[in-house]
């Protein structure tokens, strides 16, 4: 069977179809490193935590890293930083290719079909995702698996407007940037990124209440609610601002984008948030409130949040590998000669 993987900045999550079931595997794209000792390695195995040793270090990898780094109050490290993998981590790429393995798993069968997310090149920021994108590929390659880009918000069309014949606008709210598409029928109309995401919001909270990036991430993932009615001054209060801020970024970059793509002043689309920065309650309404004012150069017809804002992306690349896999064995029976002719 096929898979979707989502390769996010900070998480790392597959789909899978299990009979009338999705079934999502999640780990979070992050390690930290502490000093090697018999005593450690013998804990570290019994508790299962997911880890792996480098000569006199062990790198404790994915949702173990966040506690330990709060525990010892040190900062995790990322394979990826702004979208893609990360140029100033020496350990990205052996760090994500362990993920990886225990996201996806082994394949089922030799060159089976996966769908792997890749951001667009944003436009405000002088980067190529050409690299992050072949290297993930080669990976892939390389455990068996016959991999196949498939662009961010690109996939969130996928899996949240089938009812709506694929056409709509699709933003994905990622952790290193934020992925905007508009489809329509499925043929994407516009699509690019914007350099700014969940992980810049908890840079500038943190950098603003004097507290650790870690700390923030932990508060803003917790019970976490977007208003700006409570705790004035404090960690709440900065997340508040600075994601009313990117909303505000966002939306300048889209209309922006809209005016310079020329599209169609007519259309009538509705509108899909996802991504883990969408998750704290009142999100949704406040984007909602947010591009409804806007003077963006075309109609929409609804805004809504998407019902699994975290896993939406592997689920969009779930759908277009099954598709894919389903057009590929309907051209092969096609190709098959008729055994009734004579």
């Amino acid at each position: 069977m096929p898979q979707g993987l989502d390769v996010g900045t900070m998480n790392l999550l597959s789909a899978r179809q299990d009979g009338n079931e999705t079934v999502f595997v999640q780990q979070r794209n992050s390690f930290v490193e502490i000093d090697y000792s018999d005593m450690a390695e013998q804990m570290l195995s019994r508790s299962d935590v997911l880890h792996i040793r480098k000569d006199d270090l062990v790198y404790i990898v994915g949702d173990d890293a966040l506690n330990f780094a709060n525990i010892f109050s040190e900062e995790t490290r990322r394979p990826m930083q702004a979208g893609i993998l990360s140029s100033d981590e020496q350990s990205a790429i052996p760090m994500i290719k362990l993920i990886t393995e225990q996201v996806v798993g082994q394949p089922e069968f030799p060159n089976e079909r996966l769908f792997f997310s890749v951001p667009a090149d944003p436009i405000d920021a002088d980067v190529s995702t050409l690299y992050h994108q072949k290297t993930i590929e080669s990976l892939l390659t390389d455990m068996g698996y016959s991999p196949e880009p498939i662009n961010e918000g690109m996939a969130v069309i996928y899996s949240e407007l089938a009812n709506r014949e694929f056409t709509g606008l699709g933003i994905s709210f990622g952790a290193g940037m934020t992925n905007v598409c508009l489809s329509y029928y499925a043929v994407p109309v516009m699509k690019f990124s914007i350099a700014r995401g969940g992980d810049w919001i908890d840079e500038q909270a943190a950098q603003a209440t004097g507290t650790p990036v870690d700390k923030v991430t932990s508060v803003k993932e917790e019970n976490f609610t977007l208003n700006f009615e409570t705790d004035v001054g404090g960690i709440e209060g900065a997340l508040s601002i600075y994601y009313d801020n990117l909303l505000d970024y966002v939306i300048e970059n889209i209309i922006s984008e809209v005016d310079e793509e020329d599209v169609e002043e007519g259309l009538d689309v509705p509108v899909v948030v996802t991504g883990g920065t969408s998750s704290p309650d009142g999100f949704e309404e406040l984007f909602a409130e947010r591009i409804n004012d806007s003077e963006i150069p075309f109609s929409i017809s609804d805004v809504r949040q998407a019902e699994n804002p975290l896993y939406s992306v592997a689920q969009g690349a779930l759908v277009a590998a099954r598709s894919e896999e389903e057009r590929e064995g309907q051209t092969e029976q096609a190709n098959e000669p008729d055994s009734t002719a004579e």
